[in-house]
């Protein structure tokens, strides 16, 4: 993150111009007004807008990342499963009022420019890959295909809630949706995405539901 006071304010206005508006609808001026300077200053620091744009981008994963921890020796996969999707729908998918950083981000990832290869080099693959290793030691005996496929599955889940939410909302009422909160989407999509993987039974099955479907298996 720049230290320079002055390329700072350019950035952080530039970041909330094209998150607003889009590359192609964001003016060089419009970014000027933001931060208070001149045209020369843009020149000066990046030299134009695409440059512009992508140290935009590369400021707002940085100010919005969260430090990638490994599990502790001694926790389960599936709580770090669980840590993983909370932290992924709390402050990348950003299930409140999104920030110009996360809007920005967004942006970028539905329609992709150069910048989004340092996107994808700094923030993206360091957190799929985590996630792989994660799933790695829920199924040890999934190839790499399958692994990256499980990997796609969960992210999947954690992005539909803030691609679609206008489609979700007509679907469901806002009420019903707005009841699809951290929490709640937390322990669905860590507990649906164990139970695909065969480590518990999905939901609140009964005690009785559970030991018919035990002996079940029993008989054959």
């Amino acid at each position: 993150m720049s230290h320079d006071p002055t390329k700072l304010r350019l950035l952080e206005a530039a970041g909330e111009e094209f998150a607003s508006k889009g590359f192609d609808g964001a003016t060089i001026r419009a970014i000027c007004d933001r931060a208070g300077m001149n045209l020369a200053a843009v020149n000066y620091h990046f030299g134009d807008k695409e440059n512009l744009y992508e140290q935009a981008v590369v400021h707002a994963h940085r100010c919005d990342m969260t430090l990638l921890v490994e599990p502790e020796a001694d926790e389960t996969p599936e709580s770090a499963l669980r840590d993983h999707i909370s932290k992924f729908l709390e402050h990348v998918v950003a299930l409140e009022r999104a920030t110009w950083q996360q809007v920005l981000m967004l942006r970028e990832m539905v329609n992709p420019t150069r910048a989004s290869e340092t996107l994808v080099r700094e923030a993206i693959r360091p957190r799929f890959e985590r996630l792989c290793r994660i799933l790695r030691r829920l199924c040890p005996e999934a190839d790499e295909r399958r692994i990256q496929a499980l990997a796609f599955s969960v992210v999947g889940q954690c992005l539909h809630y803030k691609l679609a939410p206008s489609i979700s909302m007509r679907l469901i009422g806002p009420d019903a949706f707005a009841r699809l909160d951290l929490e709640y989407l937390t322990d669905h999509i860590t507990r649906f995405t164990l139970a695909a993987l065969g480590h518990e039974l999905p939901f609140d099955l009964s005690e009785s539901v559970h030991k018919a479907l035990s002996q079940k298996e029993l008989m054959g």
